[in-house]
């Protein structure tokens, strides 16, 4: 920019060398002549006027060219983050990493394939290898009961389970009045993966509609009881289609995946039984939270961008297409299924923690049992002093200081408020 200016400061001089040359030429023939000296005169001052503007021209752009550069730098550190091979119930994640959401607000995401108990060890080792895990609930919460130090920060997705039942009998189960038959329900032979939401979901759904709990017990009895449990999803699809269970709890996507090659249908959607359940948390660490604040920052903030880009999707073909694709790519899964879990209903995507559904949550599991063997009464521990909002929270208000009239993070305040 030095050199700019430079050149542009030498040919000036040299312009108003050269006009002075010419009239100096020309004063001698016309010494008497006032209108000449006076067009001089004007043509001199237009150019110095042009050469003012350059300048200022010249200043400005440097000015917007530095602004531009201390925006592009900008660099909060790197998180480690959960990316769960093939899971598109991480769909926010996977739009912001590959929008460029993430690296323009200054933060790098390291993808990280690991969930689970080794994910949760890592982060409460305050291992370099996970910064935050992003699928999941339950398990956080067993972690937590053993001791871990453990706070969850924001959302990932919120419903998204599924009660499940051979095709052509599921009418069998459903009700008019309160969505499931309450009776055929605890009568049924039933079958899921221990800790499954959709039952914890439906669990707490019978006990508020009059099911009494030790009905609820009964059933549950691993040695007299009508539950089997099953070690994994495609065996409580297949226990359906064998007629070794009646009715099956499974995650909404598998339950879509599995129903031609198992010949099941949908009962119900859990969310329905409790709208805007939590599912999956984002979960981390206080220490990690604390020492790499800016970094949470900057990635709830393009974690949001993306939710709204997701969100556009619902009403604008071409950002719907977009999204699909994206994920689709990322994923390898198949287009339509990508499409139908994201726009179809199967799952809710909300950034938002949502304090007051977490401790909702911890509630019915541990109501369902799934929290009985833990070394904290959840049914009275205040789950609140393990919730971290801060890092949304300021992410959130600072997109709403940036975009006024944004009423899509208007709409983010208002839930917020709301649900913490």
């Amino acid at each position: 920019m030095k050199k700019k200016i430079a050149s542009l400061l030498v040919a000036t001089l040299f312009s108003t060398l050269v006009l002075t040359a010419c009239g100096e030429t020309v004063a001698p023939a016309n010494a008497g002549n006032t209108t000449q000296t006076q067009e001089t005169a004007d043509t001199n001052a237009a150019d110095a006027e042009d050469t003012a503007q350059a300048e200022a021209s010249v200043a400005d752009t440097d000015a917007a060219e530095v602004e531009e550069t201390t925006e592009e730098t900008k660099d909060y550190g790197t998180l480690s983050v959960a990316f769960p091979t093939g899971n598109i119930r991480i769909a926010i994640d996977i739009l912001a990493l590959q929008l460029g959401y993430f690296e323009e607000e200054g933060v790098t995401v390291q993808p990280v394939n690991i969930k689970g108990n080794d994910a949760l060890t890592a982060i409460n080792e305050g291992s370099e290898q996970l910064d935050i895990l992003t699928v999941g609930f339950v398990p956080d919460l067993q972690a937590l009961a053993s001791g871990y130090d453990l706070c969850f920060v924001a959302g990932t997705a919120v419903e998204g389970g599924a009660l499940i039942a051979k095709k052509g009998s599921a009418v069998n189960y459903q009700s008019g009045d309160t969505i499931i038959d309450l009776n055929a329900i605890a009568d049924a032979k039933l079958g899921f993966v221990r800790n499954e939401s959709a039952w914890v979901v439906t669990r707490q759904y019978l006990l508020d509609h009059g099911v009494s709990e030790d009905t609820i017990k009964a059933i549950e009895d691993e040695n007299a009881g009508s539950i089997t449990y099953y070690g994994e999803e495609t065996e409580v699809a297949q226990a359906v289609q064998k007629g070794e269970i009646e009715v099956g709890f499974l995650p909404m996507e598998y339950a879509l995946l599995y129903a031609d090659a198992y010949e099941l249908e949908v009962i119900a959607a859990s969310g329905d039984l409790q709208p805007n359940y939590v599912c999956c948390r984002e979960v981390t660490s206080p220490a990690k939270l604390n020492a790499k604040k800016d970094a949470f920052v900057a990635y709830e903030t393009a974690r949001i961008r993306a939710w709204e880009y997701y969100k556009q999707g619902e009403t604008d073909d071409t950002v719907k297409a977009d999204v699909v694709k994206i994920v689709t790519d990322y994923s390898g899964k198949e287009a339509d299924y990508v499409e139908t879990y994201l726009y179809g209903g199967v799952t809710k995507y909300s950034a938002d923690p949502n304090a007051k559904g977490i401790a909702k949550y911890v509630l019915a599991a541990y109501n369902s049992g799934a929290l009985s063997s833990s070394d904290i009464d959840f049914g009275t521990y205040d789950i609140a002093q393990n919730i971290d909002t801060s890092a949304y929270k300021t992410a959130l208000d600072n997109l709403v200081a940036k975009n006024a009239d944004n009423a899509f993070y208007k709409e983010l305040q208002e839930l917020y408020t709301e649900s913490n």
